[in-house]
């Protein structure tokens, strides 16, 4: 619990960014920190409802605050703020190695790409911004002719710790490559600040796979499992209608390949890259083939070229640990509300997108501790049916309004930690086994902006 506080405890960052405050903390009865606070507090339902729930719930006082005045206050408090109280965050968890989970040696990353849905903005005076957001973020438009804004994100997510390292917020017609390359950047300089010193392997769906990214890994010395379309490279093909399982192969520098990283598409890490490779230049790599739960069989590439180290078998489980980037997807989206934005500005936009990845980082550690320490007890305790679990949805749930107050000065913060721990134990949920679920895509605007929750 002391641990806990010390990794959130980021008074200097939050200083750092006091752009303008002074000004308008006089004029209003909330300070710099109890607007960061307040961001971070999983608001999802009416602006008015959140900010009068706040009031009574956390800050506990007699005062009141309008809709209009947080709005005015939002504008001067930079999205930055909330990228680098995480970046600090993620850090602290780093800097303490016997508390860092790895998988066979490794700190184990799944990046993927997602996309975001924007409110619809129907009303007359929010047509100039509703232009402004497609000018940035880019638009999809459905047979009828109506228009979503849609934002393209990214995100590095930690599958054995369960934390959100980084989060990129883009145009809908950004490179997922690209994002890709920035994501590896700020691992790399993670790194740098940490004391610690750790293996990385990071994984890759479909679409990732590219000479310039694999060439980046190995100049890197960043490990990397990718699972890869079998018509991507000529040798990758030639496996694939091979009867091995299981072969170093070599992957061929072309001129098509060549010409293709230097496209303004690229990151500029890549086309510093290409001006190092030379047509027949060779990549040494590994190719798997995985078969899947309904018997289709993959290609997957991999850096691990010790087969005596790392079997065949193995890369089964290696991949099946990516589920958790869409896990962290999952969450985001469905219980965070990550795309019920607060304000229709591209920094109201930034700043709930960051906020919410810090928020649900620090929920993550909650949880963690709880699971690691009173569920296992709670499982031995007696003979069950059924292992039980923590309810997430619900977990996460019990943290609003609580976990926002652990952060405020003098906050009592192992009483409320215990009663955050006391909810979630007395909702525990049971494991049934051999149980899955169709992923059901919706198309629809989630939160449109007239139609937010009034409780």
């Amino acid at each position: 619990m002391v641990k806990l506080r010390k990794k959130i405890n980021s008074k200097t960052i939050i200083e750092k960014y006091k752009i303008g405050m002074k000004s308008f903390t006089r004029k209003t009865k909330m300070n710099f920190a109890d607007m960061t606070l307040f961001m971070m507090n999983m608001v999802s339902k009416t602006m008015q409802r959140e900010i009068n729930d706040f009031i009574k719930n956390v800050k506990k006082k007699e005062m009141s605050y309008s809709k209009s005045a947080v709005s005015k206050a939002r504008v001067k408090i930079s999205p930055e703020l909330f990228k680098e109280l995480n970046d600090g965050f993620v850090q602290d968890i780093y800097e303490d190695k016997e508390e860092v989970k790895l998988y066979r040696g490794f700190r184990i990353f799944g990046v993927d790409g997602s996309r975001l849905e924007l409110p619809n903005m129907t009303i007359p005076k929010d047509k100039k911004q509703s232009e402004t957001l497609k000018e940035i973020y880019g638009q999809v438009s459905d047979h009828n002719g109506k228009y979503a804004v849609m934002p393209r994100v990214s995100i590095m997510h930690d599958l054995e710790n369960n934390i959100v390292v980084d989060g990129i917020l883009n145009s809908l017609h950004a490179s997922e490559g690209f994002m890709a390359i920035e994501h590896l950047e700020h691992l790399l300089k993670l790194n740098k600040n940490i004391k610690q010193e750790y293996k990385d392997l990071v994984i890759y769906d479909r679409g990732y796979p590219s000479m310039g990214l694999i060439a980046y890994h190995y100049k890197n010395n960043i490990d990397f499992i990718m699972r890869v379309n079998s018509k991507s490279f000529g040798a990758v093909q030639q496996f694939k209608r091979s009867k091995k399982s299981d072969e170093i192969i070599e992957l061929e520098v072309t001129h098509s390949i060549l010409s293709n990283m230097s496209k303004e598409t690229h990151h500029p890490k890549i086309k510093q890259l290409r001006n190092k490779l030379k047509v027949r230049d060779k990549l040494k790599v590994r190719a798997i083939k995985v078969v899947l739960a309904n018997g289709e069989i993959e290609v997957l590439l991999t850096s691990l070229l010790l087969q005596n180290e790392f079997k065949t078998k193995d890369f089964k489980e290696f991949y099946f640990k990516r589920w958790g980037v869409e896990i962290s997807y999952d969450i985001l989206k469905n219980i965070f509300n990550i795309e019920n934005f607060t304000g229709l500005t591209q920094i109201a936009i930034n700043q709930d997108f960051f906020a919410t990845i810090l928020t649900n980082n620090i929920c993550a550690l909650v949880m963690s501790d709880v699971m690691e320490e009173k569920v296992s007890i709670y499982n031995n305790k007696k003979e069950r049916k059924y292992l039980y679990q923590l309810n997430r949805n619900f977990s996460i749930g019990c943290m609003k309004d609580t976990l926002v107050s652990m952060l405020m000065k003098n906050a009592r913060i192992e009483k409320i930690y215990q009663l955050i721990e006391d909810e979630i134990i007395s909702n525990l949920v049971p494991i049934k086994p051999d149980r899955s679920f169709d992923r059901k895509r919706k198309s629809s605007t989630k939160f449109p902006v007239a139609k937010k929750d009034g409780f």
